[in-house]
């Protein structure tokens, strides 16, 4: 689709001359040709009006549309012109009168008014574009001066809600570790006494390695137990491995409460590395406490069969 055309008005130079005979308009339009330009009468003002365009390129044109006014003494029916070296001559015959003394003539004072006239036309018509320019200015100034207030106060905002996001931000990672500090510490406590109910540390040292002594007592399953006469290895057995199983039951009990607080934190995703230490820990100490009953049970039975007579062969 075509774009709309651009139109570029021309206020081209005009000269009157009075000759005796005709008054001529002489009208400078460069550029134009005789197809171009086109002059009419207005009989109800008494004026000449020339009008015309001309292309000049990238859908811009020329045009010129002036008015002039016809003296009172030509014959408007035998006005003509011509179209020669960019100039459009237009001859406006006059009236025959003839001369009286003392009356002065008019004809060059109609045309320096009129010239006058034209003149004060082009100067109103550049001031009012002048004025309709520095409008504009203004207008475009303000406009700018809206945005970029507009633009500050935006920016203002932004880094108000981007220095507020980040006090948050600070303030709950403060809480987070203050929560994870509290968490470790219950989990440290609760590790120290799981390990103290499953094991005893001694200061006793040989080298550079510490001795780990357990709980029970070392019994003497060869010999029998004072005051207690001759009892079943059953019975024996049952009363060495049952401080054993007690401290197994407890740490299993122990263990569950745990892995039930650590499926719950993980449920949440606030489990840590100390929480899993914790559990491996406990973990091992039930083993421990386990292989140690199996071991005792192990212990007491080869010592039984190794103490007991042989059979005589019947």
């Amino acid at each position: 689709m075509a774009g709309r055309q651009q139109y570029e008005d021309l206020v081209p130079k005009s000269e009157w001359k009075d000759q005796p005979e005709a008054t001529i308009l002489t009208i400078d339009l460069p550029g134009f040709t005789k197809e171009q330009i086109k002059v009419t009468y207005v009989h109800t003002s008494r004026m000449i009006r020339v009008t015309g365009e001309r292309p000049l390129g990238d859908r811009r044109w020329s045009r010129v549309n002036e008015v002039f006014t016809v003296p009172q003494n030509c014959l408007v029916d035998k006005i003509h012109g011509s179209l020669k070296n960019n100039a459009l001559t237009i001859t406006m015959p006059k009236e025959t009168i003839t001369k009286t003394p003392n009356i002065p003539d008019t004809s060059k004072t109609v045309a320096e008014k009129v010239k006058q006239l034209e003149e004060k036309r082009v100067l109103e018509e550049a001031r009012r574009k002048e004025k309709e320019a520095e409008k504009k200015k203004k207008l475009l100034e303000e406009k700018e001066g809206i945005l970029r207030k507009l633009q500050e106060e935006a920016k203002a905002k932004e880094l108000a809600e981007a220095r507020k996001i980040q006090e948050e931000v600070i303030a709950k990672e403060a809480a987070r570790k203050l929560q994870e500090e509290a968490i470790a510490k219950e989990k440290l406590q609760e590790r120290k006494r799981v390990e103290e109910a499953s094991l005893e540390y001694v200061d006793e040292s040989v080298g550079k390695r510490k001795i780990i002594k357990p709980l029970l007592p070392e019994v003497d399953y060869t010999k029998p137990i004072s005051g207690s006469g001759t009892k079943p290895v059953s019975e024996r057995a049952r009363e060495v491995v049952k401080p054993a199983e007690e401290k197994l039951g407890y740490l299993v009990e122990k263990e569950k409460k745990i892995e039930k607080g650590m499926m719950e934190k993980r449920r949440g995703k606030e489990i840590t590395r100390e929480d899993k230490k914790l559990m491996m820990n406990t973990g091992v100490a039930a083993l421990v406490i386990f292989a140690l009953g199996a071991y005792v049970s192990y212990t007491f039975c080869s010592s039984s069969s190794s103490s007991s007579p042989p059979s005589k062969p019947e």
